[in-house]
């Protein structure tokens, strides 16, 4: 207290010695004892003005200084005296509650944080995982692809280069046939469905009666047949195959013994072995069918070859053909006999 209290309240401090504690006055003492109560409550009233009860230290050295003081006379001051050690033992245990109940709800707000923390956790690792299952079966998936397209790539024959705008215009279009000597120098086309499409469109797919060059929709050139039929209309404008009834003369054969075929993916150059003059069979009809000819298994169907070829030339051209060689026959329409056809076979060189 400050001095001023210190007069109005001199009951209430004792001096020091050096020897030790002894008052240095004594309590005032009413002569009317009724006028204790009164003056406990006065004591009391004034204390509470002068001191902060909120302040827990104060609390403790004021309940001390007043006890010890024996200030209080009657059970009104005995009850303040344990009313204020109420207090402070009150707030001290309220305070102890309260950091209990901190610390219990800092403690269940960090499990709180860290269960939360553990489910992210696992929500996270298990979205890596199945991001990463994800990616892995992507991964398969494109590998697999890659390894198909790599397979077709590698059974697919490159197109020429001279052939790559063309066959991008034309899709069916097959190869490019030239004989020196005549008008003969146009693409080959494939019809694939079998119609015989070509038979009366030009090789642009426009309505043509002249048709255009084309082999059989069973026909293959990658890889190559080993033999090759190329069918054109024998036209008396001398276009398409008009020009191939030039080689029924031998003398013409002599200047020219070489044809020009290239597929989308080779070039070709081919001797002439053979001018065949022979006709379509019946379906009844026994007997070896050219048109039908691609490929042959033995010796024995290659015979069936050279027969046909001695059995049909028009002249003896000097060539031959050998087991293993690749040949093309040039076929078109001959009309001295019905359904009779001109055949020119060359071989591969």
């Amino acid at each position: 207290m400050s001095e001023k209290n210190k007069n109005k309240y001199p009951h209430l401090y004792k001096s020091q010695s050096a020897g030790g504690s002894s008052p240095s006055a004594e309590p005032a003492v009413f002569s009317d004892t009724d006028d204790l109560y009164l003056r406990d409550i006065k004591e009391i009233e004034n204390i509470c003005a002068e001191n902060n009860l909120e302040d827990e230290e104060a609390n403790q050295t004021l309940y001390q200084r007043l006890k010890n003081g024996r200030v209080f006379s009657t059970w009104v001051g005995d009850s303040f005296l344990s009313a204020l050690s109420g207090r402070t033992s009150k707030n001290r245990h309220r305070r102890t509650i309260e950091k209990v109940c901190k610390r219990v709800a800092v403690s269940f707000l960090a499990m709180a944080v860290v269960l939360l923390a553990a489910l992210l956790y696992l929500q996270i690792k298990e979205a890596k995982e199945d991001a990463v299952l994800e990616y892995i079966r992507q991964e398969r998936i494109h590998l697999k692809k890659s390894d198909e397209n790599d397979k077709k790539n590698t059974d697919k024959v490159a197109i020429l280069d001279q052939y790559v705008i063309l066959y991008s215009m034309y899709p069916d279009v097959v190869g490019w046939l030239k004989v020196d000597g005549t008008s003969i120098d146009y693409p080959v086309m494939q019809d694939r469905t079998g119609k015989e499409y070509y038979l009366k469109h030009n090789f642009e797919g426009k309505t043509d009666n002249r048709g255009a060059l084309f082999i059989a929709a069973d026909s293959s050139i990658s890889p190559l047949d080993k033999n090759l039929v190329i069918f054109g209309h024998n036209m008396n404008d001398r276009t398409q195959f008009g020009d191939l009834d030039k080689y029924q003369d031998q003398n013409f054969y002599q200047k020219h013994q070489t044809i020009e075929f290239d597929t989308l993916h080779e070039t070709g150059l081919y001797q002439i072995v053979a001018v065949v003059q022979t006709r379509v069979k019946q379906e009844d009809e026994y007997g070896f069918r050219y048109y039908w000819f691609h490929n042959y298994k033995n010796r024995g169907e290659f015979q069936d070859l050279l027969d046909f070829i001695r059995e049909n030339s028009l002249y003896d051209t000097g060539e031959h053909l050998r087991y293993g060689d690749t040949t093309i026959m040039l076929s078109t329409c001959e009309y001295t006999v019905d359904n009779g056809r001109l055949v020119v076979i060359a071989k591969r060189i």
